[in-house]
């Protein structure tokens, strides 16, 4: 499921209802409003599972999320090939959407992080040294120092946010080592 278009397409639905309303309101189409008065109800009704789903479906949710849901409502909650959105619904997790959507806000979160040392440890192998003769000396010169210097000034000053970020924790040991 993508749930970034499940959350678009409910929202246009919302609003579209509401001009459907506008519009017929004052027409003699009861017939058409009836219509749109159980579609508006059928999105309000599903309204509220819309962030739940958004959640889970986070780029980043781990394993140790999927534990901390499960720890969180009483049982194991875990994906797996079939699982559905109905799954989630007849699982009763609705009561606990403020904790899932809190669980996949540190995942995305995290996730962050995560592609930011896979991008500098990416970006590093970009860099390289060259050496250039210098006149006829028989001596040479290293190319490189500027572009690395900027490479290695964008990325302490990154390591230093990761460094103070909350949801650091996963990641704790290769930021350390990355500053170092």
């Amino acid at each position: 499921m993508d749930a970034l278009f499940l959350e678009e397409t409910v929202e246009t639905a919302d609003k579209t209802l509401g001009k459907v309303f506008r519009l017929f309101r004052d027409k003699e189409l009861p017939q058409i409003l009836k219509i749109a008065e159980i579609i508006k109800e059928e999105v309000t009704d599903f309204k509220p599972y819309v962030p739940m789903a958004v959640a889970m479906r986070t780029e980043g949710m781990k394993d140790r999320h999927w534990e901390a849901i499960s720890n969180k409502v009483g049982f194991q909650v875990k994906p797996y090939e079939g699982f559905t959105f109905q799954h989630i619904l007849d699982m009763d997790l609705y009561k606990f959407t403020e904790e899932i959507q809190d669980i996949g806000d540190r995942a995305g979160k995290e996730y962050t992080i995560e592609c930011n040392m896979v991008k500098m440890k990416a970006a590093w192998e970009q860099v390289f040294f060259t050496l250039k003769p210098f006149k006829t000396s028989g001596t040479y010169t290293v190319i490189g120092f500027d572009d690395a210097q900027q490479v290695l000034d964008d990325h302490s000053i990154l390591t230093q946010t990761m460094q103070f970020s909350p949801f650091k924790g996963p990641f704790l040991e290769d930021i350390d080592e990355w500053n170092n």
